[in-house]
């Protein structure tokens, strides 16, 4: 029975293995420029920012557009109001035409085209964000990964040391206190490698999220996308100034200043040019006129006032986001000399120390010096180790991600 039971999970384990390696075999795996690529297609952000610049090229076609003449006809009986009395019909035919003066329609024309130059400015941001939001998701990924694959190491490598100590304590060769310390470590490391997996699978959702149509089961490329020279703080703050949504602000200042100067022409902005034909019983009157709209009651202060505080209101918002930009350029900056500092400590001595020292603990713990605290304390202080140079390495290119951003130039290279 006890032999069957064994077969049976054997069996079971094969079947799980196997399926795993198909699921595995059939997930897709993408490159980073593959992702992008898929992103720039599939993402609904970019469909909305190319609609919002189609509405806007069509207010310049609206902008360019003249006014369509106004035609009226008028007919009815005329009576002689003297005999002899008789009755006859009148007709009048009015034609209207307005027209723009030239400074109100150069001015109409200009506010178009800069609505036009942030709705395209606004395709670049949106583009540029979402290519680094999407570095970030994947980088994201390869790091819960990498952070797995050292758990599942440390998972198996307790599993043996369990084992063995079990083996010790039913001999009578180890207290028993040994056991319940390795259990402990065991479910330890089985609750962290659970809810290291799960992590994966929500850095997957956000990935997922923002490139669009992607398969339920997909892989990433394991390969950490490249890096160019990070330059220095003073430079990083020149290069600000190619930030591509303070560039965008400064086209809706643009903007702004063309709506204040068309509200301000749109006080006088033309005149109505009139021809009338009027066909009485017996007389023929043909006139031409021109209507001119006098601002007296109505000057458009209102709008004036409203399209100069808009003036106003994206000036100080460019001087805000300047100073944002100084600001978090700097903090990314430290961010980064912290990371790489901290990643050059980990691989020229605390990774070797720690190494070092487990194999000491271990090469005690078989010739009975040490204790298995002593070896579990040890393996934890590597697992711990490992786990931070992880994170240091990857809080680098996260770091250098950030100032990608900030200064509107690709530092991570697909």
């Amino acid at each position: 029975m006890f032999w069957k039971i064994r077969f049976s999970k054997a069996q079971f384990a094969s079947l799980l293995f196997v399926t795993a390696t198909t699921c595995w075999a059939d997930a897709q795996t993408f490159t980073l420029q593959t992702l992008i690529d898929k992103g720039m297609t599939e993402n609904p952000q970019v469909a909305v920012s190319q609609a919002q610049t189609e509405a806007a090229l069509a207010g310049i076609t609206s902008a360019k557009s003249y006014a369509n003449p106004d035609i009226e006809v008028m007919a009815g009986p005329a009576r002689y109001r003297n005999p002899p009395i008789d009755t006859r019909h009148n007709v009048g035919i009015t034609l209207s035409q307005p027209l723009e003066f030239p400074g109100t329609r150069a001015a109409r024309r200009q506010f178009a085209e800069q609505e036009f130059n942030y709705a395209e400015r606004g395709i670049q941001t949106t583009r540029f964000e979402l290519r680094n939001q999407i570095k970030y998701a994947y980088l994201n990924v390869l790091l819960r990964q990498q952070v797995v694959q050292m758990l599942q190491a440390n998972l198996e490598l307790l599993k043996q040391i369990q084992s063995k100590v079990k083996r010790k304590v039913e001999v009578g060769e180890a207290p028993r206190y040994e056991l319940i310390k390795a259990d402990t470590e065991l479910l330890a490391a089985e609750r962290d490698y659970a809810s290291a997996e799960t992590r994966i699978e929500e850095a997957k959702a956000m990935l997922r999220g923002m490139v669009g149509n992607l398969p339920d089961q997909f892989e990433v490329d394991k390969q950490l996308p490249a890096l160019a020279t990070l330059p220095n703080l003073l430079a990083l703050r020149q290069e600000a100034e190619n930030n591509p949504y303070l560039q965008q602000l400064t086209i809706a200042k643009q903007s702004a200043e063309a709506k204040l100067k068309l509200e301000e022409s749109l006080r006088f902005p033309g005149v109505t040019l009139k021809s009338d034909f009027t066909q009485d019983p017996d007389l023929n009157t043909f006139r031409v006129g021109m209507v001119v709209p006098l601002p007296l009651w109505n000057k458009r202060e209102g709008q004036i006032a409203q399209a100069a505080a808009g003036v106003q209101e994206a000036s100080a918002t460019i001087q805000l986001q300047q100073q944002l930009l100084r600001r978090e350029i700097e903090g990314a900056y430290q961010r980064s000399v912290i990371a790489s500092n901290q990643v050059k400590v980990f691989e020229t001595s605390l990774l070797q120390q720690s190494e070092a020292t487990l194999s000491r603990a271990e090469a005690a713990y078989k010739f009975g010096e040490r204790g298995i605290l002593e070896y579990l304390d040890a393996q934890r202080v590597n697992r711990d180790v490992k786990r931070d140079y992880l994170i240091a390495k990857f809080d680098y290119f996260f770091s250098v991600l950030q100032i990608e951003r900030f200064i509107g130039s690709d530092l991570v290279q697909p």
